[in-house]
């Protein structure tokens, strides 16, 4: 073929683009020389359309800039009033005018001016106007008004988006010591509620405000919501109302020094950063961002920061950026409440109330005052409140280089400069003796000492080095009877919560572990990090968290206890190579929340039912999430309520389960988030109470332990001579009595449980410390005991 018919060919292919090419060419011997014409007048045809094309497509771009473009726009606006007002201008000017403006051209304009501009022009034509001069004077004002209303509506937009990046770009906080807290996560509206039941209790007013890059709407609705529900008991007329309506949100980005600059970041009094939940390496670094541009503003931050880390190693690196900044490390403190409260219930649910300023009790930090010479002098002078320790002036040996002296000998003198820590149950409990009380935040004292703990130090929470045990003693362990303990989930930090279960069951204990993971993810979370574990004997359960049939196959009636674990979607692995994806905050802890709920009612309906009812399928189980579920009596086979631990980390959930009764009946629900905040919140305030807290949540240091109250009365001389049959009492005994017998063993007396408290224990003598109680068998007594110290 010659090399112009393949061109030619090539050029019809590209133009009619359904024709083949073997049609499109045919036969080439019996077409001769009529096929090289044919292509040149397609060719010339083609050439035509293309122009015609162009043109159109030129005509197209002007359209679009008239449309599309600002300055087209205003271009477009500009002719049409032109035209709307030249036509007017012919059109009166043909229908002859009135006796107001006549037919000439220049009184025809300024008629139709009028009527484009201004609509009650028209009211001058008069009533016996022809109709065609009237028909004239309605069209034209009408188009006028539409047209004017298009213009002044163009006018407001640009002035009210103008007004809104103004608003963005250019407003301030003026008002300095204010509390700036940087990021919007689950935590936030947690830690508004622990700031003003600080500011409360404190007596003070301070303002706070969020900086997070989010929709201010979005963030006052959740705020609104939260607090009237929260709240919907409270007098209007309470402060911390007020302090709600102080509360200022902005929107921007947390590691943007203007935006810093324009929330106050330089006059603010403290600095909080929170953790959002997801990747850990992935929200450190987040933080570590906000540190850098915190470090990098034109002026520099002065005020305290408080930040939160969730690997250790990060803490390092941010203190090379700010000197007076403090990393707290809160979750492995809530891991190890929630280990407690598998194996030690009471004791859990104590230290979920201490570590919160909203549960009510609390532990107190007070200055020595006149006549309190000695540690029982201070003791003495409390009536509804306990001194537990003293903020020594020095390091304390075995406390973890903190100043921390629990439970010091009643002789113990006190120097200048300590304090006492006081644990009370009200805060006008200890206010009564000391006059006045700075609540955590004690602004005369300056800053406590730094410690050790405020780093997150994981090794407070495990026992020391004890003797190897004997043969004869591991039989023994091995003969007593462990009940196994179930996990349904595998949360990102499960690795650590199994370590720290394992510091305190006996050797041999069975744990039963429900999730999806593949067995080389959890070898590879429980080995990594150099974690040992020697007492508990590991079986893993493969299936979905809400299947019947895998959660029927576990020992639930056996279990000692059943933790329902959140598996949220950013933070469900170990695995570094396992890159989450981002999704909503509040999203992905409802659908978390939503699955635990399931997982909860299908145990629940195992529990009850037995082997005789079928179990609800997950579908129906988050029916009756929505709806009231019936109140059940989760029963074990040895008649005693089975311990069901279910986490919670949404507000929104909390809230719902808070006003359904059944659902409180049938486990304790672990606010994990809400804890964690509650703990950040004390090592923020007052690093002393927080320091106290984990030395008590140590086995290796002076720690809360329940004792049973027969030995302490056996060992007191209190059993004797002192039964009361007619109500079926072992003795009657007041909190001083027993509090003496307990300092004979170096412990002191803190709280007790009796059998019709249900799961919390009394802190504090409430009824007065010389007042006689009675005492029966199963009551317990919360002691604080040296590691070495028993109850026999």
């Amino acid at each position: 073929m010659p090399a112009a018919g393949l061109r030619y060919a090539s050029m019809a292919q590209q133009a009619w683009g359904t024709q083949s090419l073997s049609q499109s060419l045919g036969d080439e011997r019996l077409r001769g020389g009529r096929s090289r014409t044919f292509w040149r007048r397609r060719r010339t045809c083609c050439s035509c359309c293309r122009e015609a094309l162009e043109t159109w497509l030129g005509f197209r771009r002007w359209q679009d800039w008239l449309q599309g473009e600002p300055h087209g726009q205003l271009v477009s606006l500009v002719v049409g009033a032109v035209v709307l007002i030249l036509s007017g201008t012919a059109v009166w000017s043909s229908v002859g005018g009135d006796p107001n403006a006549g037919p000439s051209w220049e009184e025809s304009m300024w008629m139709s001016w009028g009527l484009f501009f201004d609509p009650g022009t028209q009211t001058g034509v008069a009533a016996n106007a022809p109709i065609k001069v009237k028909l004239a004077a309605l069209v034209f004002s009408v188009l006028g008004f539409l047209y004017n209303l298009t213009f002044l509506g163009i006018i407001v937009e640009w002035i009210r988006s103008s007004m809104d990046t103004w608003t963005r770009t250019q407003s301030r906080v003026w008002f300095g010591q204010h509390v700036l807290v940087l990021g919007w996560s689950e935590k936030t509206l947690y830690l508004i509620h622990e700031l003003f039941e600080a500011c409360y209790a404190s007596g003070q007013h301070r303002r706070v405000v969020v900086l997070a890059d989010r929709d201010p709407a979005e963030m006052h609705r959740e705020i609104q919501q939260y607090f009237l529900q929260l709240w919907e008991h409270m007098s209007f007329f309470d402060r911390r109302w007020r302090m709600l309506s102080s509360l200022k949100i902005r929107q921007g980005i947390a590691h943007d020094t203007d935006a810093l600059d324009r929330a106050g970041a330089v006059r603010a009094e403290e600095i909080i950063i929170l953790s959002r939940d997801g990747d850990p390496q992935a929200a450190d670094l987040e933080t570590t961002r906000i540190m850098v541009a915190l470090s990098s503003m034109r002026q520099r931050v002065n005020c305290r920061i408080f930040t939160e880390a969730q690997v250790q190693e990060v803490g390092k690196v941010l203190r090379r950026l700010h000197g007076k900044i403090e990393v707290i490390h809160a979750r492995a403190a809530s891991n190890h409440v929630l280990s407690l409260l598998a194996t030690n219930h009471l004791i859990g649910a104590c230290f979920a109330d201490l570590c919160s300023f909203t549960a009510g009790d609390e532990l107190y930090v007070v200055d020595r005052q006149t006549g309190w010479d000695t540690f029982q002098e201070a003791c003495s002078a409390f009536d509804k409140a306990v001194c537990i320790g003293v903020q020594a002036a020095k390091q304390v040996h075995g406390a973890f280089g903190t100043r921390i002296e629990l439970a010091p000998p009643g002789d113990r003198l006190l120097v200048e400069g300590e304090r006492l820590l006081v644990m009370a149950s009200d805060w006008q409990d200890v206010q009564l003796h000391v006059g006045s009380l700075w609540h955590w935040r004690g602004g005369s004292h300056g800053p406590s000492m730094t410690t050790r703990l405020m780093a997150g130090n994981t090794a407070v929470f495990m026992k020391e080095p004890k003797e190897k045990v004997t043969d004869d003693t591991e039989k023994e362990i091995r003969a007593q009877a462990v009940n196994p303990i179930i996990v349904v989930g595998w949360p990102a930090d499960l690795a650590d919560i199994l370590v720290l279960l394992d510091t305190q069951v006996p050797k041999g204990t069975k744990v039963f572990v429900l999730s999806e993971r593949s067995e080389a993810k959890r070898a590879a979370a429980i080995t990594g990090g150099h974690r040992k574990i020697a007492n508990l004997d590991i079986e893993h359960r493969y299936g979905p968290r809400t299947s019947g049939k895998c959660l029927r196959d576990l020992p639930l009636k056996e279990a000692s206890a059943i933790l329902i674990l959140a598996e949220m979607q950013g933070f469900t692995s170990d695995d570094p190579e396992e890159v989450p994806v981002d999704d909503d905050v509040g999203d992905d802890t409802l659908t978390s929340d939503s699955v635990c709920l399931a997982s909860l009612l299908v145990i629940a309906d195992i529990l009850e039912d037995g082997d005789a009812k079928l179990v609800r399928t997950t579908s129906e189980a988050c029916e009756l999430c929505r709806g009231v579920t019936a109140k059940t009596e989760v029963l074990s086979s040895t008649g005693k309520k089975t311990k069901i631990i279910c986490e919670v980390v949404d507000p929104r959930t909390e809230q719902v389960v808070a006003r359904n009764a059944s659902l409180q009946d049938t486990a304790f629900f672990f606010r994990s988030k809400a804890l964690e905040t509650g703990i950040f919140t004390m090592a923020m305030s007052e690093p002393a109470v927080f320091n106290t807290l984990m030395v008590l949540m140590s086995p290796s240091c002076p720690s809360l332990q329940a004792v049973p109250v027969e030995p302490v009365l056996q060992k007191g001389g209190l059993a004797e001579g002192a039964l009361s049959r007619s109500y079926g009492a072992l003795a009657r005994a007041s909190w001083r009595e027993l509090n003496e017998t307990v300092k004979l063993s170096g412990g002191l007396l803190v709280g007790w449980h009796q059998r019709s408290q249900g799961l919390r224990f009394l802190l504090t003598p409430s009824c007065g410390k010389d007042e006689p109680v009675a005492w029966h068998a199963g009551d317990l007594l919360l002691v604080i005991l040296q590691p070495d110290s028993v109850f026999r």
